[in-house]
């Protein structure tokens, strides 16, 4: 133990050496030359003010964006009193690198959505949103504009060609849909007045429909699978749901649009309930 004791505080002197004769260094070359002094002056500062610009952009877009989209009161209420410091010093790093108008925007849609959902922003989805190309980025935002909690509806965005999905998957935004695709399975319910009711719930919305007269269906909206309706679907990864969260919310247009073709689909537009979930977990029809 003594042995390694002394080797520690022989590394720790040989380090306060080393940066001791750096130090001397470096002032003898500042005395000699003023004009590099002024210039790594200039030139430190200079980074040291860009990277606050940055930073103070940043905030101003979260701040701007939360004005329009305030939390709602379950998140005002939910949550830590403050951020992480384990997101906030990543979120940092990247914050003060964004030079463009883009990037600025971007980030502050983070913060304002790590502020009205704390834990969302890890750092891998930080990371993927940095890493993003611009194409991908754009492609991902247009298919979430028929997003429905963490599912995208083929019967809303049509089949995706194998370049979009190698794309959306490559970059940690889509399960791969393998062969077969992906459904969204229906489930068995009852209205208060106890009509049997068949029901697509997204998060925290829901499509419902009468049992009736739906035993064969099999159309673009609607499929039936293992005795069930079910939509046909692509599927978020969590670093997508999460990503999703800073892009303009579409959730209810989505909703009555998949409302509109599944009411195709049944023949009867009139019998489709739309459903969104209360406070206390429960569905209500409006």
């Amino acid at each position: 133990m003594e042995s390694k004791t002394a080797e520690a505080r022989a590394v720790s002197a040989s380090r306060l050496k080393v940066i001791e004769a750096v130090t001397k260094l470096g002032i003898e070359r500042l005395e000699r030359d003023p004009e590099a002094a002024n210039r790594a002056l200039e030139n430190h500062l200079g980074k040291v003010f860009e990277r606050q610009d940055n930073k103070d952009a940043v905030v101003a877009a979260a701040v701007d964006d939360l004005s329009h989209q305030p939390p709602t009161d379950d998140e005002a209420v939910s949550g830590a009193e403050e951020l992480q410091d384990s997101f906030m010093n990543r979120f940092e790093r990247f914050a003060e690198e964004a030079t463009t108008e883009e990037t600025r925007l971007k980030w502050g849609r983070v913060l304002a959505s790590e502020i009205r959902k704390p834990g969302t922003f890890s750092a891998k989805v930080m990371r993927v949103i940095d890493e993003i190309d611009p194409q991908t980025a754009g492609l991902f935002e247009k298919v979430c504009t028929s997003r429905l909690s963490n599912v995208l509806p083929k019967s809303l965005i049509g089949e995706l060609s194998f370049p979009d999905i190698i794309s959306l998957t490559d970059a940690g935004l889509l399960v791969e849909p393998g062969i077969g695709g992906q459904l969204n399975q229906s489930q068995d319910v009852k209205d208060g007045s106890g009509t049997e009711l068949w029901m697509q719930s997204f998060g925290n919305l829901a499509i419902a429909y009468p049992k009736d007269g739906t035993s064969t269906l099999d159309a673009e909206a609607i499929t039936f699978n293992d005795g069930k309706p079910a939509i046909r679907v692509y599927v978020l990864t969590n670093v997508g749901l999460a990503i999703s969260s800073i892009l303009p919310e579409t959730e209810l247009k989505a909703l009555t649009e998949l409302a509109a073709k599944m009411g195709e689909a049944i023949g009867d537009p009139s019998k489709i309930r739309k459903y969104k979930r209360t406070d206390g977990d429960q569905f209500v029809a409006f």
